[in-house]
This record gives structure tokens, sequence and C-alpha cells, in this order.
């Protein structure tokens, strides 16, 4: 009988009170069995120390650090976990209670490192049954680092609890979330992953829900904007030698400082118009329309 590897769930939080407590609770309610629960509290002012240390006392490993972000805390969880892989868990969001099994089961008959990930739903924080359009969680290039470099927030999208990552990607490969990024560390860090040329399993079945809430950080435009940009640049600079991959790079800072402009007053009713467009019978063929263009775009400037 094959031997349950050990998974490390990770979850940083800060200032989230009950709506972590929903994401621990997932946690523990997995029918996967060997798995640790390490909650990284990035210098909560609320009352969330005491809550998880009565609620959860014996059953999580809860470390509190000073508030330094989100990939701060997710690399202290990397450096407090013991199992062979790794699940990142937002506080806001959840897990079907059969995910790690699923792609622990997948995983386990792969020699080398290797990753899985699966398909989520977008939904409101307050009421799962309240789903959002989403953009494809599918790669679909064969080399999966050409459509996370060119096609993320664009054709895919893939939130971190999607992922399931084999722990020797950050314990043996020196692979970490950039602190000094404000946002879309993420994004940074699985470039870094899929520039290694991972075997990567794809589960065709929702095992993930992205919650979405009004305060989130992902709402602030110009925030996301320059991040991206930031991150764009570090990665031009890493890849500096191959021109191929800086060529595509600064084709997607373009997309990104497009994608994330700052608009006028007139401007933001422009794109509510857009968003009751998008929602009625024409919304899906315009979102069509939309990414064959941006396709087309980046073929041509290849070619």
């Amino acid at each position: 009988m094959q031997e349950s590897p050990l998974v490390s769930i990770i979850i940083p939080t800060y200032n989230n009170g009950p709506v972590v407590c929903e994401a621990i609770d997932c946690s523990l309610n997995q029918t996967y069995d060997n798995r640790e629960i390490i909650v990284v509290d990035d210098g909560s002012t609320d009352h969330t120390e005491q809550l998880l240390k009565k609620k959860y006392k014996g059953r999580i490993t809860y470390v509190r650090q000073e508030n330094k972000g989100t990939g701060s805390a997710r690399n202290t969880g990397i450096r407090c976990a013991s199992g062979k892989y790794l699940q990142f868990l937002d506080a806001d969001d959840l897990l079907d209670p059969d995910k790690i099994s699923i792609q622990v089961r997948q995983l386990q008959n792969i020699p080398d490192k290797a990753l899985s990930y699966c398909d989520y739903v977008r939904c409101d924080i307050d009421d799962i049954t309240v789903t959002y359009r989403r953009t494809s969680p599918i790669l679909q290039n064969e080399k999966p680092f050409d459509d996370v470099m060119l096609k993320w927030e664009t054709e895919v999208s893939i939130p971190s609890n999607c992922f399931i990552f084999d722990a020797a990607f950050f314990k043996e490969c020196g692979i970490a979330f950039d602190e000094s990024l404000p946002a879309n560390e993420d994004w940074e860090c699985w470039m870094n992953v899929f520039a290694l040329d991972p075997k990567v399993v794809f589960v065709d079945r929702v095992l993930a829900y992205y919650r979405v809430r009004r305060d989130s950080r992902c709402s602030n435009k110009q925030k996301m904007r320059n991040s991206y940009i930031m991150a764009i640049d570090k990665q031009i600079r890493k890849h500096r030698l191959n021109k191929e991959v800086v060529h595509n790079l600064n084709i997607k800072k373009k997309q990104m400082k497009y994608l994330f402009r700052d608009v006028s007053p007139f401007g933001h009713l422009i794109l509510l118009f857009r968003g009751l467009l998008l929602r009625s019978k024409w919304g899906t063929k315009l979102l069509d329309i939309r990414r064959q263009i941006l396709g087309r775009t980046v073929r041509s400037r290849k070619a």
C-alpha cells in the first residue's frame, strides 16, 4: 500500500477574524488525513490571534509575524512546513473536501518534481452559489511557461488555491515569493516555477473556490498595474539573455498597462456600461472577440 505523504496547507491572514476560520474549517474537513495546517498571522490588529488559539488549539500551527505582506507570510509558512506537498490557501478562499486527496493521488505517480492544478469557481465571499465570470484556468500551450507569461489575466487565470506543489520547488530550488511586490507576487512566483519546465497535471473538476470581496487588493487597479510592471521588469532582468522571453515579457507589460489603465470619471461610466453589457446575452461573444484580438496581436508581434 502506497504511503500517504504529508501535505502542508499554508494560510496567510491579516485582520480576517471569522473569515479565516472558514478557510481553516475547510482544511480540517479534507478527506485526506495526513496534513498539517499552518496559519501565518501577518501582524493582525483585530482579535484573530485570540480567536484562533481558542478555537483551534492543538489542531493548527499558529505563527505570528509583524506585518510584511502576503508574500512574506507565505514564505514564513514554507519555512515552517514539513510536508512533501504544499497547498496555498488565502484566508478568504475555500477548498473542496476531496481536493487534496484527488491531487495527491495524481502527483504520487510522478517521479520528478511536479504540480497539479484544478478548475475553480469565482464566487461571492458571502454566498458561494453567487458566481461571477472568470478567465479560463486551463493552460493550453505545450509549454505552460509561455501561457503563464503571455496569457495570464487576459486568457488564463489560476488562483493560488487551485495548485498543489511539490515542496521541492521551494525547499530545494530556492523559489520564494517576492516580498517587495505589493501584489502579483503569485504570478512572479509561478513564472519561476514554470521556468523549470515541471510536469503539470490538470484536474478537470471544480475543487477550489476563489471568493471575491469589494475591499480586496485586486480591486485597486493602479496598485495591480504598478506591481505587475515591477514583477515583469524583474522577470526581464532574470531572462535578459533570452531574447524571445524578453520580447514576450515586453508584450506582457503593454497588455498589463492597458488592462489596468487609469480611467477618468467618464471612463468609469463607460466601464460600468461595459460591465452591464458583458452580463447580457452578448457578453460571452464580446469576450471571445476580445481574446481573439489579443491573441492575434501577440502572434503578429512574434511573427
